[in-house]
């Protein structure tokens, strides 16, 4: 049931996405290609000022070219497998915040192409837990955490992202009162998955227990 609605989430808004009558900035939308194709992540091409307008130079971390002051901005605690791939996901939208600071913001393609890679990353990053009711909560919390970031995308129809504060977790919109109901829907939805979760888990570990 997740994965059809992580389908739905994030395949239904892509239609609705906003397109780009003006250039795209050449720099970005090659460092954006090269950061979300796992096998040229590190080639990445930054362009050249970058880092003066960000106050940072992108730096390399278990294979994969990330924003080394990045994090998983999250109001809820996320699996700690998901820190690089959510701070390669602020590289890429530093990235779209610098096309757009240049008056030639990049098409849906690029920040669709982000969000796809922060959602496959946080889910191979699953792979590495041995037992498999942990992978299972890893797995879960993967898809929670795409249909959320998706939904919010879609909300600004894959357009630059803007820093908002919700609660004081730093969000990417463009009003922070539309993101309470979101938040409130997937925060309520996260909880009682939780919930599910650790029911599932603490009957696994019982049942194990009787058989040994």
């Amino acid at each position: 049931m997740l994965t059809t609605m992580a389908a739905t989430f994030t395949f239904l808004p892509q239609a609705q996405a906003a397109t780009t009558s003006t250039p795209e900035n050449v720099g970005a939308g090659a460092a954006i290609a090269a950061l979300t194709a796992d096998d040229a992540a590190i080639a990445a091409p930054i362009p050249a000022d970058f880092a003066a307008d960000f106050g940072y130079t992108p730096d390399v971390e278990a294979g994969l070219l990330v924003n080394p002051k990045g994090d998983c901005s999250s109001p809820i605690p996320l699996p700690a497998e998901f820190d690089t791939a959510c701070k390669a996901h602020d590289l890429g939208y530093d990235l779209l915040r610098y096309a757009g600071s240049r008056g030639e913001p990049l098409g849906p393609w690029a920040r669709q192409a982000v969000d796809a890679a922060l959602a496959r990353r946080m889910h191979d990053s699953c792979s590495g837990r041995a037992d498999r009711t942990d992978r299972a909560g890893c797995e879960a919390m993967a898809t929670v955490a795409n249909i959320a970031v998706d939904l919010n995308s879609a909300r600004q129809d894959y357009g630059v992202p803007v820093v908002e504060k919700f609660f004081g977790t730093e969000i990417s919109g463009t009003d922070p009162t539309t993101m309470v109901p979101l938040f409130a829907i997937v925060g309520g939805g996260i909880v009682g998955l939780l919930v599910m979760l650790r029911l599932i888990i603490t009957t696994l570990r019982r049942y194990r227990e009787s058989v040994a």
